[in-house]
């Protein structure tokens, strides 16, 4: 019966042949790895994501990459003491390790961000480069110096591997001052090319501190989220757009529960998803405003513009989701997922992660709750068809 509709509306000129194998995800595989993950991370070329950051088993230290091309799972072996001497905090009779988050992965080199464990006020970062294949320490640089209460997240690099970013949010004498770093990948030379003053908001809740930063694919614009909820007595935040070539920045009112954030390819627009109303606010550029607004998905977690720049995937804690038009944000397509896919977008619950191209979406399997976990988690890889 299906098949005799599609052929009428085909005839009736309702869809196309194209528009009828379009517009969709579909499985395109499954890994397993290690049940290490604190969030999956673009890391340069687009046939990677992070799925780990640094963990160590006994006297070993690793890092897990999923290569899309392969569809396999790249283990980079390190020694636990390489850290240890190197960045390690005498602690008691021991030595603290560091923490440390996948910056960059390519061929032959993985880059991580380094986190001293310390004790005191100030906390020391690095960027530091090992060989993928033996773990030796290749290069080191040092990245800012932090004070309590002040943080340190990774951006990204690019997809050419020049260059690697980071937000640094530092406190000040009224509020917080988040400045975009850029780190120089040949020179191991950083750049701060953005500073955003941050105005304080009510003390009530903790997670009014609390912002995202997100990139364009090529880093020419980022959007720094600062979280709100409505009817929870919560002070509204922001959305500060900002350019690095020029330092300059503009707010824009934030929705609540602005967790997906996706790029116009065009560079004109930046579209912004809210879990808690189940719309989509598109700010223009030019304006410096939101000039648009559509219903979406509720529990909306992730917009995704496909590879040729003109879908955007709506993805929310759902067995279905959405497709709309670009740049306008019309004709939107409501689909159920595929077998294989549904069970771990409905528990999608902000985890996943698309790739720099907008190629795929790789999302953690859901848990079966009859059974304890295991040591190993797997992750499915959906492809993004438009």
């Amino acid at each position: 019966m299906r098949s005799i509709c599609l052929v009428l509306a085909i005839l009736l000129g309702a869809v196309t042949p194209s528009d009828a194998a379009a517009q969709r995800v579909e499985l395109a595989g499954r890994v397993t790895a290690s049940r290490t993950v604190l969030g999956q991370r673009r890391v340069g070329e687009a046939r990677y994501i992070a799925l780990s950051d640094l963990f160590y088993s006994g006297r070993a230290a690793f890092v897990e990459v999923l290569d899309l091309t392969t569809r396999s799972v790249i283990q980079v072996p390190a020694k636990r003491s390489l850290f240890e001497r190197r960045f390690g905090v005498p602690r008691g009779s021991g030595v603290a390790v560091p923490q440390a988050e996948v910056v960059l992965f390519r061929d032959g080199l993985v880059g991580l961000a380094v986190e001293e464990a310390a004790v005191a006020s100030n906390r020391r970062h690095w960027y530091a480069e090992l060989d993928s294949r033996t773990g030796k320490l290749l290069r080191v640089a040092d990245l800012p110096l932090l004070r309590t209460g002040e943080q340190l997240e990774v951006i990204g690099a690019d997809a050419a591997g020049r260059a690697a970013w980071f937000a640094i949010t530092r406190r000040a004498t009224r509020g917080r001052t988040l400045v975009v770093r850029r780190l120089d990948l040949d020179t191991l030379e950083g750049q701060d090319l953005l500073h955003i003053a941050l105005p304080p908001r009510a003390e009530s809740r903790s997670g009014e501190h609390s912002v995202r930063v997100h990139a364009a694919p090529d880093f020419s614009r980022f959007a720094i989220v600062e979280y709100a909820e409505d009817n929870v007595g919560m002070a509204p935040g922001h959305i500060y757009i900002g350019d690095p070539a020029g330092d300059s920045s503009f707010a824009v009112p934030a929705p609540p529960a602005a967790y997906g954030v996706a790029f116009a390819p065009s560079g004109r627009y930046i579209y912004v998803g809210s879990a808690q109303r189940g719309t989509i606010s598109r700010i223009d550029l030019a304006s410096c405003k939101i000039d648009k607004q559509v219903a979406a998905p509720h529990f909306l977690h992730h917009l995704v513009v496909s590879r040729s720049g003109t879908k955007l995937f709506a993805f929310a804690s759902s067995s279905s989701y959405a497709v709309f038009d670009l740049p306008d944000l019309k004709a939107r397509v409501d689909a159920a997922h595929p077998a294989g896919v549904a069970s771990a977008m409905a528990e999608l619950h902000g985890d996943g992660i698309a790739s720099l191209d907008g190629a795929y979406f790789v999302v953690p399997e859901p848990d079966d709750r009859r059974r304890p976990a295991g040591p190993d988690r797997g992750y499915v890889i959906v492809r993004l068809v438009d």
